[in-house]
C-alpha cells in the first residue's frame, strides 16, 4: 500500500478525494507532486476513474530535474507510458546539461524501461548501456547490477538467451562482490533456470544448490521452493523419478511454511510421479 495512504485512514483519504474533485475543476493550486499523490492514494481506494482524471491533469513541467522528480515520473511512467516517457525525455536533456552523473545513470535507467514498455527495446537497450556505463565508472555495485537485470529482461522479451545468460552470470559476480547473500540467492536462481533452458543441466543444478544452500542459511521458505523445484525439474529431465520426488516433497514442505497455497503446477507434478491424478 502507498506510504502516502498509511499516512492517513482511507476515511480521510477518501474524504480529500471528495473534496479535491468537488470542484467544478481540479483546483488549479495542486502541482505535480500532489496530484501524483492523490492519484496513488485513489489507486489504493479503488478508484481508478479519479486516479486517470487527476494525473490527466497534471502539468508535466512542474516535475523537476530531481530524485524526488524522478521518483515522480517513475509513478507517471505505470499510470500512462506515453506521458511518463517523454516527460522522462526532458528530464534527461536537462539533466545532461549539469554533471550530477548519479541522477543522470538514474534517470537514463528509468527512461531505458519507459522506452522498453512503448515497445521500443533498441532504444532501450542503448540508453540502459549509458546508464551502466556511468554507474561503472562510479564503481557503484548495486547500480551495475540492476543495470543488468534490466539488461536481462530485455534479452528474454526479445529472446535472446545468450545475451539473457552473459548478464545473469554477470549479475551473480556483482552481487557476491558487494556481499549482499539474499540477492545472491535470488540471482543464483535466476542464472540456474536460464542454465536450464539452455539445456546446461549440470550448472544448472550447481547453481540451484547454491541457491537453496543460501535460501536455508536465510530460513527464506520462498527461496527454498525455487531451489528444490527447480532440482526437482531437471531430475524428471534426467529421469531421476526418486529424486524427483524427493525435491518436489521438499518444496512442498517449504511450500507450507510460507502459509501460502501450494501452486498448482506443483501439486500436479507430485501426483504425476505418485500416480495420484484424482482419477
Amino acid at each position: 500500500m502507498s506510504d502516502k495512504v498509511t499516512e492517513m485512514s482511507h476515511a480521510q483519504a477518501g474524504m480529500m478525494l471528495d473534496l479535491v474533485l468537488s470542484q467544478d475543476g481540479i483546483h488549479a493550486d495542486l502541482d505535480a507532486k500532489a496530484l501524483i499523490n492523490l492519484a496513488e492514494a485513489a489507486e489504493v481506494l479503488g478508484r481508478s476513474e479519479d486516479a486517470a482524471r487527476l494525473l490527466a491533469n497534471i502539468d508535466t513541467t512542474d516535475i523537476t530535474a530531481t530524485w524526488e522528480g524522478l521518483t515522480q515520473a517513475s509513478i507517471l511512467l505505470r499510470r500512462d507510458p506515453e506521458i511518463g516517457l517523454n516527460t522522462l525525455a526532458e528530464l534527461v536533456a536537462e539533466i545532461r546539461s549539469g554533471d550530477d552523473h548519479p541522477l543522470l545513470a538514474g534517470a537514463l535507467n528509468l527512461l531505458s524501461q519507459a522506452q522498453a514498455m512503448t515497445d521500443d527495446l533498441d532504444s532501450a537497450l542503448e540508453t540502459q548501456y549509458e546508464s551502466l556505463a556511468i554507474k561503472t565508472s562510479l564503481g557503484s555495485l548495486v547500480g551495475q547490477s540492476n543495470a543488468h537485470h534490466n539488461l536481462l529482461q530485455f534479452a528474454k522479451q526479445s529472446d535472446d538467451l545468450e545475451s539473457a545468460l552473459t548478464h545473469a552470470k554477470r549479475i551473480v559476480e556483482l552481487v557476491r562482490e558487494s556481499g549482499d547473500r539474499e540477492w545472491e540467492m535470488s540471482a543464483l536462481a535466476d542464472l540456474a533456470h536460464l542454465l536450464a533452458c539452455d539445456e546446461q543441466f549440470d550448472l544448472s543444478e550447481d547453481n540451484y544448490r547454491l541457491s537453496l544452500d543460501l535460501a536455508e542459511e536465510h530460513e527464506d521458505m520462498t527461496a527454498a521452493v525455487i531451489g528444490h523445484w527447480g532440482i526437482a525439474d531437471l531430475a524428471m529431465l534426467r529421469g531421476d523419478g526418486q529424486m524427483a520426488m524427493e525435491h518436489y516433497s521438499q518444496a512442498l514442505a517449504s511450500q507450507i511454511q510460507t502459509e501460502q497455497p501450494a501452486p498448482p503446477e506443483l501439486l500436479q507434478r507430485i501426483a504425476a510421479l505418485t500416480g495420484d491424478d484424482g482419477q
